[in-house]
């Protein structure tokens, strides 16, 4: 792999030891750190495997990406401000601190999950043989945009800590019937052309970094603490198990809002 996929592996030792000395600024910041070396562990990984990289020979798309990874976080951001979900707890103390952290944290949502997407496919994961296109009923995309409208929008009217799976499959059922009628790329069109390998790899994909987050969050001085009201007693780290079911979908919603937001700024 690339030379910096080496250094990441080295980064992603040395950090787990700093963390369990409670070395700072590591200790307060170990998750996204963690994060950025698996990013460019991952990024290394494929470079090898498909010959091109996102960081290396796409720079101003992985920047993007960075950027557009803040902004739609900040949606969920919002609504946990109604639901309570989560909380966070040990944070640096200096605003600045806090505010550089979040960023920096924030931004690695989007290559986190489609990186891993693309480390899954260089191994011909769920690769489609034999496509099998079927027209998918406008009738259908209109019911979709439409239950994933009141699905966003009941949680503001009605909050409460429950409603939190309506926005984490909301999102995506709003947005991708939006992305197929603007001729964005999205899931709906590779259903309609017979194509689901992207639709799997994302849930795989979202599925292995919801395990990492929690795993590295665990252990961090600065974490997330859920306040999810489901199986509280049953948890993996910090995650009740039940909320685990809710990184695949989240992949998708990602998928489906990085799309939209960075065809907009092309739009522009």
């Amino acid at each position: 792999m690339r030379w910096y996929g080496y250094l990441a592996v080295i980064s992603l030792a040395i950090c787990q030891y700093l963390m369990f000395k409670k070395w700072e600024p590591v200790y307060t910041f170990f998750t996204p750190i963690q994060w950025w070396n698996y990013i460019f562990l991952v990024d290394a990984i494929v470079a090898h495997r498909r010959k091109r990289s996102l960081i290396t020979d796409h720079p101003a798309e992985f920047a993007i990406m960075l950027v557009l990874s803040n902004v739609c976080w900040m949606i969920f951001e919002a609504y946990n401000l109604l639901l309570e979900n989560w909380y966070y707890t040990n944070l640096a103390e200096q605003r600045w601190q806090r505010m550089l952290g979040a960023g920096i944290a924030f931004a690695t949502i989007f290559p986190g999950i489609f990186l891993t997407a693309d480390l899954l496919e260089s191994f011909g994961l769920f690769r489609d043989r034999k496509p099998r296109p079927r027209r998918i009923p406008s009738a259908l995309r209109t019911f979709l945009f439409f239950g994933g409208f009141a699905s966003v929008v009941v949680p503001i009217f009605l909050p409460s800590a429950y409603l939190f799976g309506m926005v984490w499959l909301g999102f995506f059922f709003l947005v991708d019937p939006l992305n197929y009628r603007l001729k964005n790329s999205s899931l709906l069109s590779d259903w309609e052309a017979g194509k689901w390998q992207r639709f799997w790899l994302l849930l795989i994909a979202g599925a292995i970094c919801g395990f990492l987050w929690e795993f590295w969050n665990y252990w961090a001085g600065g974490k997330w603490v859920y306040t999810v009201p489901f199986t509280p007693k049953l948890k993996y780290f910090e995650m009740p198990l039940l909320g685990l079911l809710g990184f695949p979908p989240f992949a998708l919603e990602c998928f489906a809002l990085y799309q939209f937001t960075r065809n907009l700024l092309s739009a522009k």
